[in-house]
């Protein structure tokens, strides 16, 4: 394999979105009941780089007049991937939690993800960030995955077919493939835009700070309330249908008891573009982001507004609608970067100040990972969120690990404090209750 490979489009895309105050890392945390080793744990993800070519990065600096972005695949890791911490007590994690998502990773310095090892004594806590701008949700979990299953000492395969520095480039698979197909495109593309580009409604801020940082609240449904969930999905919805059908009826429900509007709300939603044969393998940005929105009239019955979501989403799920956003994004190729660069804040599906409310990313039922065992004992919680930014100050991730779904909602300090961030959270259960109560 070469050792300089370009940026995807997504991949670029993420890294113009990126700042200092607002990191663009994903999210991935598990409980251990027990203590996991710090060398254990590097030796595991060194091998995990060297079976995934993403995780073994860095950014190759940009020639002066040059147009493209490149990665560069490193032999040795510039930093340290993992760290060690000791807390307290839970109030001492949840700091450290805090802290450590809230920092940016540096591109420039391999690897693109840090491991913290956050040693409690009720058991510690694995804390895993990698940069959106190399791999989406789905891709971070299939190389936490391989790390724990190193760490655990059992087999980790992988398809034979996957070339993924290839597939990365989803314009090859999805973009238009000749004339008569880039006119008919054109034409629903303006459709879409008009449709994207609308002012959104914002999440109510509540006794939020004036200041950079980002924090998490969650919740855990046990198997049976897991199941229970199903209850709520009509014709062809599916979970994550009523996930984000949930989510816009919450916002709502939050803004108008604050006497604030919540005319049309947007979720930016996350579709796994990989091919069926791998659907849940590859480190990369697989990923492509559409907009499904609701209006008043959509919101007067969760009924009404399940078939509002679930009509959007059955369109976005084909190849054509996948096509138009990778041709979307193709359009600005041809322009320098820092013309890309600037115009990325006027795109839709970049989570903007134009385009959506909140972030909804459904990892859904995801393959076990193996427990350590010994000293480390066995997995007791996962959590899991997608990056979000300012004025979108509310992503939700979920992820359903050995038939328990998790919900967590990440937060801007700008968006909530603590308190507020509990209510809104508990705002979505108390409302979803309201909603099994009725459909049993």
């Amino acid at each position: 394999m070469t050792t300089r490979f370009s940026f995807s489009v997504t991949d670029e895309l993420f890294h113009h979105l990126e700042s200092a105050e607002e990191p663009m890392g994903i999210q991935l945390d598990l409980r251990l009941t027990g203590r996991l080793d710090e060398q254990k744990v590097e030796e595991a993800a060194y091998a995990a780089m060297r079976r995934h070519p993403l995780a073994s990065v860095r950014q190759h600096p940009i020639q002066a007049g040059g147009r493209h972005y490149e990665w560069e695949l490193i032999e040795r890791a510039d930093e340290d991937p993992v760290l060690l911490v000791e807390c307290a007590d839970d109030d001492a994690v949840s700091a450290a939690r805090d802290s450590f998502y809230s920092r940016r990773l540096l591109l420039e310095n391999a690897p693109p993800f840090r491991i913290l090892i956050a040693r409690n004594p009720g058991g510690d806590w694995l804390f895993f960030k990698m940069s959106q701008v190399v791999t989406d949700a789905a891709g971070a979990y299939r190389f936490l995955l391989s790390v724990m299953r190193i760490y655990a000492g059992v087999d980790d395969p992988q398809p034979d077919d996957i070339d993924v520095v290839k597939a990365r480039h989803l314009g090859q698979e999805f973009g238009a493939k000749s004339v008569p197909d880039r006119l008919r495109r054109a034409q629903r593309l303006l459709g879409y835009l008009a449709r994207s580009v609308q002012l959104p409604t914002r999440i109510a801020p509540h006794f939020g700070e004036n200041k950079a940082g980002l924090s998490f609240v969650s919740h855990t449904f046990t198997a049976a309330e897991t199941d229970a969930l199903g209850r709520l999905r009509q014709g062809s919805a599916t979970l994550n249908d009523v996930l984000a059908t949930l989510v816009h009826l919450a916002v709502e429900r939050w803004n108008l008891q604050r006497n604030e509007s919540a005319g049309r709300i947007t979720l930016m939603n996350v579709m796994n573009f990989r091919p069926i044969t791998w659907r849940q393998e590859g480190v990369g940005n697989f990923s492509l982001w559409v907009n499904v929105a609701t209006r008043e009239s959509d919101r007067r019955s969760y009924d009404d507004a399940l078939v509002a979501v679930t009509e959007q989403t059955r369109k976005y799920k084909s190849d054509e609608t996948a096509g138009l956003l990778v041709d979307l994004l193709n359009l600005v190729q041809v322009l320098p970067s820092a013309v890309r660069k600037s115009l990325t804040n006027l795109m839709p599906l970049t989570g903007n100040f134009v385009v959506d409310t909140a972030v909804l990313n459904n990892l859904g039922r995801v393959p076990d990972i193996p427990d350590p065992a010994g000293k480390a004992g066995r997995i007791s919680a996962i959590r899991f969120t997608p990056p979000t930014r300012m004025p979108m100050g509310v992503a939700v991730g979920v992820i359903t690990l050995r038939g328990e779904l998790t919900i967590t909602f990440r937060y801007r300090r700008a968006q909530f404090d603590r308190f507020a961030a509990e209510a809104f959270r508990d705002n979505f259960l108390a409302l979803l209750h309201e909603l099994l109560e009725q459909a049993s």
